[in-house]
């Protein structure tokens, strides 16, 4: 693999462990007791500071190192960090994360804060280890480290003596070691390793194939001649850590050999004997149970796939769909009549089906981790505007398109960082005496309904002034004095750009942006946000998204001779009414009586403005379809089929069609309209 490759590697993995550690310090702050939690932050940074040196990155390096130093401390001690401590933590993974940035970009620039909070760090230091008296050499100093009796050249090991030496709960290791040449130009060094190693490990010795000549003039400093080192360690982590020391070495440069203790061949109880002897076909079918055993914990690994390729592999079932629909489709095929070729072409259906599912779960991912970054800007919101914010997550579980995800962050943090500075109650007193709670609640929750995942931001805190809004609106001339609107409406304004009703400016809100730029990024993935309040209560910023950006299950529906697609997670069910089921409210509004339910009828054509044609209802089929403000009746011509199609997007200029989503191409190649349930009612 080359070393570009293994850049981009490491830039990856190394964005992956920061946004993991961010999470993590919360999580730690919320429970300071859990050492396995700091051990997992320190083990991240740990790994950083090792790639960062193999990479040349050594401004990266060297703060990680010192940062990695504080973290050792703690996870050693009885001391538990406090608050001032862990913002270090935050503001050090924030560094971090801008240096990395610097460090990939060859920027000679560093962060603003570089400076400042490496001496805040090195400061800490100094105050932690003043009560400590040091004993012994700092592990930096390899040399110092271990004495001669680790290093051994060209000597037997002898592993029976390794294995008495180990304590309870540890292991034994052997290392190979077998570096290329070019290791030191690579950023290597074998007491790289060795210092890395004790992070994980215990030294026990090592063994050492130095070629005869070493000393000679012609000796190359920038070239490794070291054969071969064998390197014993003990540890009580298992041989997956021990790896991942070595895990910017090619795989032929290095090996881990676990050393298990020879097994006992005494037994002393005849009927011990008994118990444990096996006969040969009893033998082999153990050994064939444990094989397959292990080969099914092996199978459920993991493979990391470039999201570019998922989307092209993404696009072509797209276009497999529309084939098979095609071929569904074809007249001349339908006019065979051949149970054969109809049963093909069923299976075919149902593997196109089957595909399309299978690589439609591989861009599902959990939102938790959305939800768990969260969790930092709580934090820093609420120290901003001095204000105790409790957060609440629920559904977390909950899978959504991976495009949808990255989309969703920014909104989040937009409608978070406005609900606790305008939401909740400026002093814990005003709560008080509104019957409140000190601590404001600010809760996430993930669930869906229909064909659409809804994220839910509710606080409880003052609620929205309807009056006040309404006044801003008249001033900046949204609306017209006279004009009527409905509370929805009204607290829609809010995410006019450029609008606010803040009389003051903070750091984090105020300025008039935000909101504005919510609903752009939400309705650029197909979604929307709705908004109710009460004043007094609270504020709830619902996010209504679909399920998938690509594919749907469609129910095909004619009406004035177009056929139009209901996503069919959106239908309960259709049926053709009786005519005494159908009743009209002033010659206008007509509803129909389905079992216990009146649901209002929503003709399809009047809502496109396709025709003012008024066919009876009990004439006609409709289809009852939930969305976000309830059930209704969808009056259309006939029902057509179901089918599976893929959405495309209507360009700019029919975006905004209200009612429609997008559209879709049919088997025959004409183009079908996909509807918007929620704009229809």
């Amino acid at each position: 693999m080359s070393r570009e490759k293994l850049r981009q590697i490491f830039i990856e993995e190394a964005n992956e462990i920061i946004e993991k550690m961010d999470v993590d310090i919360i999580n730690y702050e919320e429970s300071p007791n859990n050492k396995e939690l700091l051990n997992e932050i320190f083990r991240g940074v740990h790994t950083l500071k090792g790639s960062a040196n193999a990479f040349n990155f050594s401004r990266l390096g060297e703060f990680v190192h010192h940062f990695e130093d504080v973290l050792d401390f703690f996870r050693n001690a009885d001391a538990i960090p406090t608050g001032d401590n862990v913002d270090l933590f935050l503001e050090s993974v924030n560094v971090i994360k801008e240096t990395l940035v610097c460090e990939t970009q060859e920027s000679a620039a560093l962060p603003e804060a570089y400076g400042i909070c490496l001496q805040h760090i090195q400061t800490l230091l100094l105050h932690l280890r003043e009560p400590l008296v040091v004993e012994h050499a700092s592990t930096n100093d390899v040399t110092l480290e271990f004495d001669n009796d680790h290093f051994n050249l060209q000597h037997t090991p002898n592993e029976a003596l390794f294995l008495s030496q180990l304590q309870e709960g540890e292991s034994l290791f052997r290392i190979t070691l077998k570096l290329d040449s070019d290791i030191y130009l690579r950023g290597f060094d074998h007491f790289l390793f060795f210092t890395n190693l004790l992070h994980v490990s215990k030294i026990l010795a090592s063994y050492w194939q130095v070629p005869e000549g070493v000393e000679d003039e012609n000796f190359d400093v920038e070239s490794n001649v070291i054969q071969e080192v064998l390197v014993y360690v003990s540890s009580t982590y298992p041989k997956e850590n021990i790896e991942d020391i070595f895990a910017f070495l090619d795989e032929e440069e290095f090996r881990v050999d676990a050393i298990l203790p020879p097994s006992s061949s005494v037994v002393d109880a005849p009927q011990m004997i008994a118990e444990h002897v096996l006969l040969p076909k009893e033998e082999e079918g153990l050994k064939t149970e444990t094989q397959q055993v292990k080969n099914s914990v092996l199978s459920k690994n993991f493979l990391k796939i470039d999201a570019q390729k998922l989307d092209e592999l993404f696009d072509s079932i797209g276009e497999l769909v529309i084939a098979q629909n095609c071929l569904g489709e074809n007249s001349k095929i339908k006019a065979i009549q051949d149970a054969e070729v109809s049963k093909t072409i069923e299976n075919l259906s149902k593997i196109t089906r089957l595909i399309q599912n299978r690589v439609m779960s591989l861009r599902m991912v959990p939102i938790r981790d959305t939800f768990e970054k969260m969790k930092r800007v709580v934090r820093d919101s609420s120290k901003k505007v001095n204000k105790p914010i409790h957060l609440i997550l629920e559904g977390e579980e909950t899978e959504i398109d991976k495009t949808m995800v990255e989309a969703l962050s920014d909104p989040l943090v937009h409608i978070i960082r406005n609900a606790i500075d305008h939401g909740i109650e400026s002093t814990p007193e005003a709560r008080i005496a509104m019957g409140k709670s000190e601590e404001g609640n600010v809760s996430l929750r993930a669930y869906h309904r229909g064909g659409n995942i809804i994220i839910e931001v509710r606080d409880d805190g003052r609620g929205i002034n309807k009056a006040k809004v309404y006044e801003k609106a008249l001033e900046r001339g949204i609306i017209e004095k006279d004009e009527s609107l409905s509370d929805a409406q009204i607290y829609g304004l809010i995410m006019q750009a450029g609008f606010s009703t803040a009389d003051s400016i903070s750091d984090i809100s105020g300025r008039g942006v935000g909101l504005d730029v919510v609903r752009s990024a939400i309705e650029a993935v197909r979604g929307k946000v709705d908004i109710s309040s009460q004043e007094g209560v609270g504020t709830t910023f619902s996010i209504v998204l679909p399920l998938t950006l690509a594919i749907i299950d469609g129910m095909l529906v004619r009406s004035n001779d177009k056929v139009f697609i209901i996503p069919t997670l959106s239908i309960t069910e259709s049926f053709r009414p009786l005519e005494q089921s159908v009743h009209s409210a002033g010659g206008k509004e007509e509803f129909v009586q389905l079992r216990s339910e009146l649901l209002p009828i929503i003709r399809l054509n009047r809502v496109l403005a396709l025709d003012e044609t008024a066919p009876h209802p009990w004439e006609c089929t409709l289809v009852c379809i939930e969305n976000g403000r309830g059930k209704f009746a969808l009056l259309v011509d006939e029902l057509v089929g179901r089918q599976q199609v893929v959405i495309k997007t209507l360009g700019g200029f029919l975006a905004k069609t209200e009612g429609i989503s997008g559209g879709a191409v049919m088997g025959n190649g004409e183009i079908a309209l996909i509807l918007n349930v929620e704009e229809l009612y």
